[in-house]
């Protein structure tokens, strides 16, 4: 990849739903009108993959997350009406939580969505070139695929065997 680290950076966004998309079209051949659509409502591209990105997260909501922007009331209506998100009824849960409230969970999704990734890293190109179980070239830590990160513990997973017996 030539690109720079800024593009290669809005790759990354695109791909884990770390921005609201754009709602608000205009057309000059209809006389100018402008026509307002959700991110639901537009099953292809980013939209897509923005949607998929936020039922993810709100299947997985427990109720007792710290979000910024989603204050107790809010995080509580999310649990109430989320089944509507499973059967892909977003217009009901908009219409149950508020327009006004919708926007401020949707700009929270995005930035929960931009916390699960770690930008700089993937974004830098000695990095992000590495394959699992490779091994960082000074400090011998092996590439992987972390499954739980509360529980990973990389001094315990990451470092291969030969780095401990060689001293």
């Amino acid at each position: 990849m030539t690109e720079n680290s800024e593009l290669r950076g809005e790759l990354l966004k695109y791909v884990a739903g770390a921005e609201v998309p754009n709602t608000k079209f205009s057309n000059s051949n209809l006389s100018n009108k402008s026509f307002n659509f959700e991110h639901f409502s537009l099953p292809i591209g980013y939209y897509k993959v923005f949607t998929d990105r936020v039922k993810f997260n709100v299947e997985h909501l427990v109720g007792n997350e710290e979000i910024d922007g989603i204050n107790k009331p809010l995080m509580k209506d999310i649990i109430k009406y989320r089944h509507f998100v499973d059967e892909g009824q977003w217009g009901m849960f908009r219409n149950k939580i508020g327009p006004i409230r919708y926007k401020k969970f949707t700009k929270a999704m995005a930035r929960t969505n931009l916390e699960t990734i770690d930008a700089k890293v993937s974004i830098d190109l000695k990095r992000i070139l590495r394959l699992p179980s490779s091994l960082h070239s000074k400090v011998s830590m092996k590439c992987m695929e972390v499954k739980n990160r509360e529980t990973f513990d990389p001094f315990k997973e990451a470092v291969p065997k030969f780095v401990y017996e060689r001293k």
